[in-house]
């Protein structure tokens, strides 16, 4: 039996965490009346010892009592009605926990690798560049690139007759474009999209389609190194 002091925990998530890493359990599998029994026992020898118990505490032990109460009632199977497993939300709670813990203690190992390093002092000898066009653009003048601009504009085909057609494409539209190339592949090339699309409309709205999936956290772009092509994942 482990003997565990409230006070060393960060809140009740942490100390749930602490008893599924102790006893090896199946974080998706949790046993929910051995997990309540444990942390109430905790609860209560907080109690005992005259330890102020935070109110997140006590709703979290309301909470396992009533997933205790819910797991251990007579379960009406229904075929067309998926149950919920009452332990869903807290395994969510738990992982997300999980994953932040690791977070932080990355992010701390890193800090305690590079706090004794610093930066040698300039001693004004030394110039800084940093790049610039021209470097991008050796031999080449704006004179050279006005005449390449130039001589494509006169190959373009003359046209007598203008016609404008109002193009109808939406972000939604592209959206399921990109989400159909996932079917798939789990990676999909930024590249080899734009292949396939068949106007510059359609380009322009696929990006702003690709942005907003990644502001909602429904894809993870990926470039390895500048000007590589840009790798695209399902979240």
């Amino acid at each position: 039996m482990f003997k565990v002091q409230l006070q060393n925990f960060e809140g009740p998530i942490d100390l749930l965490l602490y008893f599924i890493k102790r006893d090896k359990i199946d974080i998706y599998d949790i046993p929910i009346t051995k997990i309540t029994d444990e942390y109430l026992q905790v609860i209560q020898e907080a109690k005992n010892l005259d330890i102020s118990i935070a109110g997140e505490f006590l709703f979290m032990a309301s909470l396992l009592l009533r997933i205790k109460t819910q797991m251990l009632l007579p379960i009406r199977k229904m075929d067309e009605i998926d149950i919920e497993d009452p332990r869903f939300s807290l395994v969510e709670q738990i992982v997300q926990y999980k994953n932040f813990k690791n977070i932080a203690r990355d992010l701390e190992v890193i800090h305690l690798k590079n706090r004794n390093i610093f930066q040698r002092i300039s001693t004004g000898n030394e110039m800084i560049r940093t790049k610039s066009t021209d470097d991008y653009l050796q031999g080449i003048s704006l004179y050279d690139l006005s005449k390449i601009f130039h001589s494509l504009i006169k190959t373009l085909p003359q046209k007598d007759i203008l016609k404008i057609s109002r193009e109808t494409v939406s972000i939604d539209d592209q959206k399921n474009v990109i989400r159909s190339f996932f079917k798939k592949k789990k990676i999909v090339s930024l590249k080899s999209l734009i292949k396939t699309l068949k106007s510059k409309l359609e380009i322009v709205v696929t990006f702003l389609a690709i942005l907003d999936m990644l502001r909602d956290g429904v894809i993870f772009c990926d470039q390895k190194k500048n000007f590589d092509d840009i790798e695209m994942r399902l979240i």
